[in-house]
This record gives structure tokens, sequence and C-alpha cells, in this order.
């Protein structure tokens, strides 16, 4: 599904330099929107067995057609310990504002989406741009997009994104059986150029912003300085070990349907009693048979049967497969359906995702860094100020829960040990987002943490008048 077009970059009104951004930035999309497809494929599952043709004949292949879900899996594993939970700032004002800008363009899921792209195919992207209010859009809106509907160009003396392409809006035409964009946003440092579907053509028109800066952000999984934009967890080895545990899984439901039926064999029979013998009670006890005409000479009919097929080496196959996906990816064996031996305590849990935990911190660092200049894109754009204006004179920070412990259960006990360390930490405000409060919960619950504490302190002070 081509959701950039190369028309974009002849629209009606275009300069010359914008037409050459245009293009540039559609041919970026261009060098990647294959193998992005590609992962995509394999993400929901929607790759045909590579049959080697050695094993199972191309009838029975034809009617086989198993799916297994390790590329899903080595992506959803990742996301579902990311979890942001807000952001942070000394200064009250900026920290309302962003709570606001957050809960109008629901950042909780949009983050989550964003995580989830930037894992399928890396990089996806977080917009900033102003809203229509006449329209009911809030002041500022913040979109996400994923690599396949959206490009850009990386400045390595800026140090960031130099320019971006996004699709805004598709529409299904029943004539192509699929989406076909009909409005974009071409983003610069001083502009939006937007795009507009008009009888099968493009027009642009711009509008300056103040930003000073592309606000658009990418969102990356293992950057580089040769890849700024980083890389897929749906790596050529983990494409490779699908194909092989998908063509594994065909040949152990061809060996089951076999192995299903008991082979027997008449050699040196009559085909006239080999008939014979089918619609009779000894037919149903043999079940499948093999037959063999007679010879020349006459042989007696000899009767036997093939040995049991055992599905012993095709499970072990498996496994061998499930452990090297594992070692390529990280995912513990346990979550590919196969058990080991059980870790017999916190400790032993924690050591077996060690390597999967380090890497997702890393890649949350990544994210919080993404986040804090999106923060304070919107802070900028809100205000109709510099991007450099904000970003220098407040500390935004962004927050995520810990990897290590994504469950409330294993959180609580976590945050128990913590606070029995450092008891001054029970006052905070860190054990509470920890354990998942935010937002207007958050709030209500510092509110009623200072009520009872005032509480305490007065109750305390008439103890002290009486006596």
């Amino acid at each position: 599904m081509n959701l950039i077009q190369r028309d974009m970059a002849s629209a009606k009104g275009l300069t010359q330099d914008q037409a050459q951004i245009v293009a540039d930035l559609i041919g970026s999309w261009s060098k990647h929107v294959v193998k992005n497809h590609k992962r995509e494929n394999y993400y929901l599952g929607k790759v045909s067995v590579k049959d080697l043709g050695v094993s199972v004949s191309k009838d029975i292949a034809k009617k086989l057609d198993p799916h297994i879900d390790w590329a899903a899996k080595s992506v959803n594993w990742w996301a579902d310990r990311v979890q942001f939970q807000g952001f942070t700032c000394q200064d009250e004002e900026v920290l309302n504002e962003l709570d606001r800008i957050s809960r109008l363009n629901d950042l909780g899921n949009l983050v989550r989406k964003a995580v989830l792209c930037a894992l399928k195919t890396s990089p996806s992207f977080i917009a900033v741009t102003c809203g229509d209010t006449d329209h009911g859009e809030p002041e500022v809106v913040l979109s996400g997009y994923p690599a396949t509907a959206a490009s850009a160009i990386w400045s390595d003396a800026k140090k960031r994104i130099q320019a971006g392409l996004v699709v805004v809006d598709t529409k299904y035409m029943a004539s192509y059986r699929r989406k076909v964009p009909t409005l974009a946003y071409v983003l610069t440092d001083t502009e939006c150029i937007i795009l507009r579907a008009s009888g099968g053509g493009w027009v642009a028109s711009s509008v300056p912003h103040s930003m000073g800066r592309v606000p658009m952000e990418p969102v990356t999984y293992h950057p580089t300085l040769e890849r700024p934009f980083g890389s897929s967890r749906i790596t050529s080895t983990v494409m490779g070990l699908v194909d092989d545990a998908q063509r594994e899984l065909m040949n152990m439901a061809a060996t089951a349907a076999f192995a299903a039926a008991p082979q027997k064999y008449f050699m040196g029979a009559d085909p006239a009693a080999i008939k014979a013998i089918e619609g009779s009670p000894f037919g149903a006890f043999v079940g499948s048979i093999m037959a063999a005409s007679p010879n020349k000479k006459g042989n007696t009919p000899t009767y036997g049967q093939l040995p049991q097929l055992t599905m012993q080496p095709h499970s072990d196959y498996m496994h061998l497969l499930a452990s090297m996906f594992s070692d390529a990816t990280s995912v513990p064996l346990s979550s590919l359906g196969f058990s080991g031996v059980n870790p017999t305590s916190a400790d032993a849990i924690i050591a077996s995702k060690e390597d999967a935990i380090v890497d997702i911190n890393g890649f949350i660092s990544s994210v919080r860094q993404s986040l804090v200049i999106v923060a304070s894109m919107a802070i900028a754009a809100a205000r109709n100020q510099s991007y450099t204006d904000i970003i220098s004179s407040y500390e935004i920070g962004a927050i995520f829960a810990d990897p290590a412990t994504p469950s409330p259960v294993s959180m609580s006990s976590a945050i128990k040990e913590r606070v029995e360390t450092f008891p001054w930490m029970a006052d905070s405000d860190v054990p509470l987002r920890d354990l998942g409060y935010s937002g207007d919960e958050l709030s209500e619950l510092v509110r009623d943490r200072s009520r009872a504490n005032a509480n305490n302190m007065i109750e305390a002070l008439g103890q002290v008048g009486q006596a």
C-alpha cells in the first residue's frame, strides 16, 4: 500500500526548492518501503510457508498453511515493558500545560503505538502541529506516524531531522481496492507545506511556524552513527527462523497425519483380494493398506506393517529453533511456549531476563529523549515561541515504569523493599507513579496525602498544647 505518491513532488503551488525537498523525501521513503512492508507482513503473520519441496508433496503443502507469531512476539515483548507514565518539570505552570496537552491528545496511547511501530520498522515519528479549534481539534496536536506513512531526511550537522513528510489522512478507493492519501504535511525548519489531493493531482499551500526546527521527532530502536533512524526488531535472522519454524510446523502436521493412519501392506496379493479385505471387518482393523501385485512366479501374499513414526525429531528441532530465536532476540524461551527449568526465586527470574531488560532500558532512554523534545515543541507551539527558548528555559523530563517489574504485584514488592531501605521515600510521588498512578488520580492522591499530613500536624500540636 503506497501511501506516499511520487506525483506529490509536482503539486501545484510548490516552489522549485519545495518541490526538490518533497522529491528527496519521497526518494528516501521509496528506498525502504519494500523492506518495511515485508516486516509488517511478518509481524502480522501474513507470510506463506517457504517449502523446500523435499519432504511434503506439493498437493499436501497447498492444504497446510501454518503460521507462527514469533516475529510479533519479538516486538510485543519489548513494547509491553515500555510504559510511559507522564512528564516532570519544576515549573508547575509548564507541567500543568503538558498534562492538559497530553490528555487532549491521548498521549499514553500515542506513545504506545509509536513504540510498537518503532520496534517493527524503526523509526516511527511524532509530529507537533497547531490544531484547528474551529473543527474541534486541540490547540496543539500530537500525531504519530509509522515508517510506511512517513519519511524524513537526517542532518548529521544539526543532529536532528532536516525535513519530514507525513501522510495525515487517507481515503479508501474501491477502484484501487486500497487506501490512497488525500492530505500530507511536509515539515521544514520554517514552514509546514500542506499537500491536498485535488482532481487527480495535488495542490500545495504553506503555513509558516515559529518553532525554529522541524516539528517532528523520530522514535528509534538501536540508532547508530551510520543509521540514525535505527533498525527493526524483526531482523533477517528473525525472519529466517520464522520461515524455518513454519516449514517445520508443516512437516510436523504432515507427519502426524501420516502416523495417525497405521500403514499396513500386502505383498504378492491379488488386487481383487485387497478390495475384498478393505470392505471387511479385517479391513477396518488394518486401516490404510499398501498393496503390491503378485509377480510372475505367483509368490504367496505377505502381510506386514511399517514402523510407527515418532514426532520426537520434529519436537527437538522446534525446540532448537526456539532456542536460536531466544538467543537472537533475548525473548525468554518460556515466553515462546517452551518450558525449561523454572527459576526458584525472584532474583533468578530477573537474572534470566537480564539481557532483555538491559536492552529495553537502552530503548527507553532513547524514547525518553524523544518525548522530552516532543514536550518542549508542544509547549513552544502552545505559546508561539521557538523550541530553543523552551528547551533552554525548562527542565522537562519523561517518566517510564521499571521494565524489570512491569506487573503491579512485582512493582509493589519492589517499592516495599525501597521504602524499607529509605523510609523518607514514602512521602515522595515516585512510588505512586511506579504503581501506575498518573494524571488526575495521582493529583488526587497527592492532595489526600497533604490533607492527612496537615491533620496529623494539627493533632500533634493539640497534644503539645494539652501537655
